[in-house]
């Protein structure tokens, strides 16, 4: 198998073909600062029969990850690699009923060793006769699991509510959540939990200045701050 390095340099190669590069910018205390520097590349593939994608993450310093994802079948899947030691899988697939599973684990490019992480399981219900998304989770390694029910109650409004079991012990959660398009390329967000207050209200603008997006966050309880992101293609 190629080691991580030889495999970063061919995406390095092909980049130049199709991908695109992200740069934001943050508007602090201390003035406009750079933020962060950030590309993808990707590639369609054909492998076995089936198409799937090929892609590499880069960021100033490099190579950040390698994936390869697509679906054979029913299956879903994806695999990244995060260095010559690891790489991180998902599968998933759906039944006939509706109902999604999935799987997540890491396998070892060197011994092919297989370790699972996560199981989960999804699905739409109807819950008196309001629509509901649930999904259920476990965490094999540290024995947590989840149960997530959410819904879209209308007019850009939802809420969610998770419970999560571990050693024993169970917590609930609740979040409620807002969205909306103001005019053509901006958007209002925000989101609240009522148990501890906590939540932030986001304010997207693609519209104004033009081929990038500004951003402007407000935390409850924090400080706001502002970014603006540009994406280059190439």
């Amino acid at each position: 198998m190629p080691t991580f390095s030889k495999m970063v340099f061919a995406a390095g190669v092909v980049a130049v073909s199709a991908g695109s590069v992200e740069m934001t910018s943050n508007l602090g205390s201390n003035g406009l600062s750079l933020d962060s520097f950030k590309g993808k590349w990707s590639q369609a593939v054909n492998f076995f029969g089936a198409s799937s994608t090929l892609s590499a993450d880069f960021n100033r310093d490099g190579a950040t990850e390698i994936a390869f994802e697509g679906k054979s079948g029913a299956l879903d899947y994806k695999a990244t690699v995060v260095s010559k030691d690891s790489a991180e899988f998902e599968v998933s697939t759906t039944t006939s009923d509706g109902t999604t599973l999935g799987a997540e684990g890491s396998v070892s490019p060197l011994t092919s060793k297989l370790s699972l992480s996560k199981i989960a399981a999804a699905r739409s219900v109807s819950v008196r006769d309001t629509d509901c998304d649930l999904a259920l989770s476990h965490e094999i390694d540290s024995s947590k699991s989840q149960l997530k029910l959410s819904s879209n109650l209308g007019s850009g409004v939802s809420a969610s509510g998770t419970i999560t079991t571990q050693g024993g012990a169970s917590s609930t959660a609740y979040e409620v959540s807002y969205d909306t398009t103001l005019t053509s390329g901006r958007t209002l967000s925000a989101s609240v939990n009522p148990q501890d207050g906590t939540g932030e209200v986001e304010y997207e603008d693609s519209a104004t200045v033009s081929d990038a997006t500004v951003t402007a966050t407000l935390p409850l309880g924090g400080s706001p701050t502002l970014s603006v992101k540009r994406s280059f293609s190439f």
